[in-house]
């Protein structure tokens, strides 16, 4: 087994809690209030500003080219199409994007950024890309997953922002991303991979958090 293969099976327990979260349930049944969504959008505004600066410092971190790129890539689709679609939708509900900037993170969003950003700060690329994929790769799980149980949600208001996590295109990212972080880790020592592990872990302990903090 691949050593990703194995660091994401030791994070499922926590993927299938996030899946069976009443905030993604309600969600794609279109029983969860606007005001909720909002909410959550906002915190997710300011994660992402956070998100993008970890992105910045894998760039700074970044020996070769191929790595260079690699988060450039990512630091574009987090401004190009993540933001973009999370601006519309506060601009749609009277929040302007400076506005959001001034609103403060709640309690997982600041501890989930503050663990991204320490990990970048004193970690190698191999800890920048673990403690940040679990965001990327568990978004691709549980949008696609739950649109093949709810494919109604493509009616919903939330549709294209959700619409960002789904399809060939974002499996495509997923899966290189998945395959370049494989070959950054081939021939770590052991004992580093197993901090590997347990970073991208707890990330994904944050994520949970953060739909929680978003049902709350």
């Amino acid at each position: 087994m691949s050593f990703m293969r194995e660091t994401v099976n030791g994070s499922m327990d926590l993927w299938n809690e996030c899946l069976r979260h009443p905030f993604l349930i309600e969600l794609h049944e279109g029983s969860l209030p606007e005001q909720k969504f909002t909410n959550y959008i906002v915190q997710d505004t300011i994660y992402l500003r956070e998100y993008a600066r970890v992105f910045g410092m894998g760039i700074q971190r970044s020996e070769t080219y191929r790595d260079i790129r690699m988060f450039y890539s990512q630091l574009g689709f987090v401004t190009d199409h993540e933001s973009a679609a999370r601006v519309r939708w506060l601009a749609e509900h009277g929040i302007t994007e400076a506005e959001a900037d001034c609103i403060p993170p709640r309690p997982a969003c600041r501890d989930y950024t503050r663990f991204m950003l320490g990990e970048a700060a004193i970690g190698g690329v191999p800890e920048i890309m673990m403690a940040t994929l679990p965001c990327t790769l568990s978004y691709f799980y549980l949008f696609d997953r739950l649109l093949e149980e709810y494919p109604g949600v493509r009616e919903q208001p939330y549709w294209y922002v959700v619409s960002e996590y789904t399809g060939d295109g974002y499996r495509t990212v997923c899966e290189t991303l998945g395959t370049y972080t494989e070959g950054l880790c081939r021939g770590l020592p052991a004992e580093r991979l197993e901090n590997l592990k347990q970073i991208f872990r707890t990330a994904s302990a944050h994520e949970l958090a953060f739909w929680e903090m978003a049902y709350a």
